[in-house]
């Protein structure tokens, strides 16, 4: 396959380590200092761009769109809120509206190119390819479909129709995979490389009830593979992992509360690990040593990459991300 996720993966079997990250990465110090506005790296194509080719300028490997997970919900009408920011700090934007009750309010639309933000994402993508040439892999982000069901309907109410109605149940997830499928391919024309599919919010319900309603709908994502897709799920991920290895993903990120350990003895040893390296204010409070000491310390325990943490909130140092990737990238087993 000549996909520059796979030559990473190579990069990696040949005893180096990909320098990747495996989620949206916002240098907020380099977007201010470009004049740009958070806001309008979410939904405007040019601002977009710029902030996700900042990846290649630090020298990752990589690079992921969208920066939010709302695509998907805004394209079954949900309503996106932009938010002005607090003391100084961007706020992602969050859901202000959920269409869904019921199976019947579930619209996919026929041309999803045109629907929502995709136009602005897929101009985006364009304009990465250009613009990179071959500095690294491109990847779409996207929502599994509970996940997806937690944007577009009221919590509480999905976790009851979980309990008492579960067949309900199942055909919401079953018309939420269509669109994700529907979306896939639109990625895949798009030039897209990689795919994550991120199930966030399945650590919160019962292993009984991700394996009958979810897993069922996580194995049809991930049947057909013209890209390598890699799952996602946040929280502690030892208890669903055997769940997520029957999918046969091409690589699984673990919760920053799992045990590499205990993955390792449920999981096939051929499945690349990937985990968010550091707790979340590293690349903001740490000296450049703690940095360098923190990537190695990830790296020993058996990971193909280190992923940095989050560095909106607080704002990640300059000098900690370029010693961040160094560490990577000088990394020896």
């Amino acid at each position: 396959m000549d996909n520059s996720l796979i030559q990473l993966m190579g990069k990696y079997q040949r005893g180096n380590r990909p320098v990747f990250h495996t989620s949206p990465f916002l240098p907020l110090t380099h977007i201010r200092e470009k004049k740009l506005s958070f806001n309008d790296i979410m939904k405007e194509s040019g601002p977009m761009t710029q902030a996700a080719l900042m990846s290649f300028e630090f020298g990752f490997e990589n690079t992921v769109l969208p920066f939010d997970l709302n695509v998907e919900a805004e394209i079954l009408g949900a309503g996106v809120r932009y938010h002005e920011g607090f003391d100084g700090h961007p706020v992602f934007p969050t859901i202000a509206e959920k269409p869904v009750s019921s199976v019947k309010d579930i619209h996919i639309p026929d041309d999803l190119e045109q629907s929502g933000r995709m136009p602005v994402l897929l101009e985006s993508i364009r304009s990465i390819r250009e613009q990179a040439h071959n500095k690294g892999a491109i990847g779409a982000f996207m929502t599994g479909p509970f996940t997806l069901a937690g944007q577009v309907m009221d919590m509480d109410k999905l976790y009851v129709m979980l309990l008492k109605q579960p067949e309900l149940s199942r055909k919401i997830f079953e018309k939420l995979t269509k669109l994700i499928l529907k979306l896939k391919e639109v990625y895949i024309r798009a030039g897209i490389d990689f795919i994550f599919i991120v199930e966030g919010g399945s650590a919160a319900i019962s292993p009984k009830t991700f394996r009958e309603l979810i897993l069922p709908q996580m194995q049809r994502i991930f049947e057909s593979k013209e890209v390598p897709h890699i799952a996602y799920i946040s929280g502690n991920t030892n208890t669903f992992e055997e769940f997520i290895s029957a999918c046969d993903p091409d690589g699984i990120v673990l919760g920053a509360e799992s045990s590499v350990e205990t993955a390792r003895g449920l999981l096939l040893k051929s499945i690349p690990l990937f985990s968010p390296c550091g707790s979340y204010d590293m690349m903001a409070t740490a000296t450049r040593a703690k940095v360098i000491e923190t990537v190695n310390r990830h790296l020993d325990k058996g990971f193909i990459t280190a992923g940095p943490p989050a560095d909106i909130y607080p704002p990640a140092k300059i000098e900690n991300i370029k010693a961040f990737v160094e560490a990577v990238q000088v990394y020896k087993a």
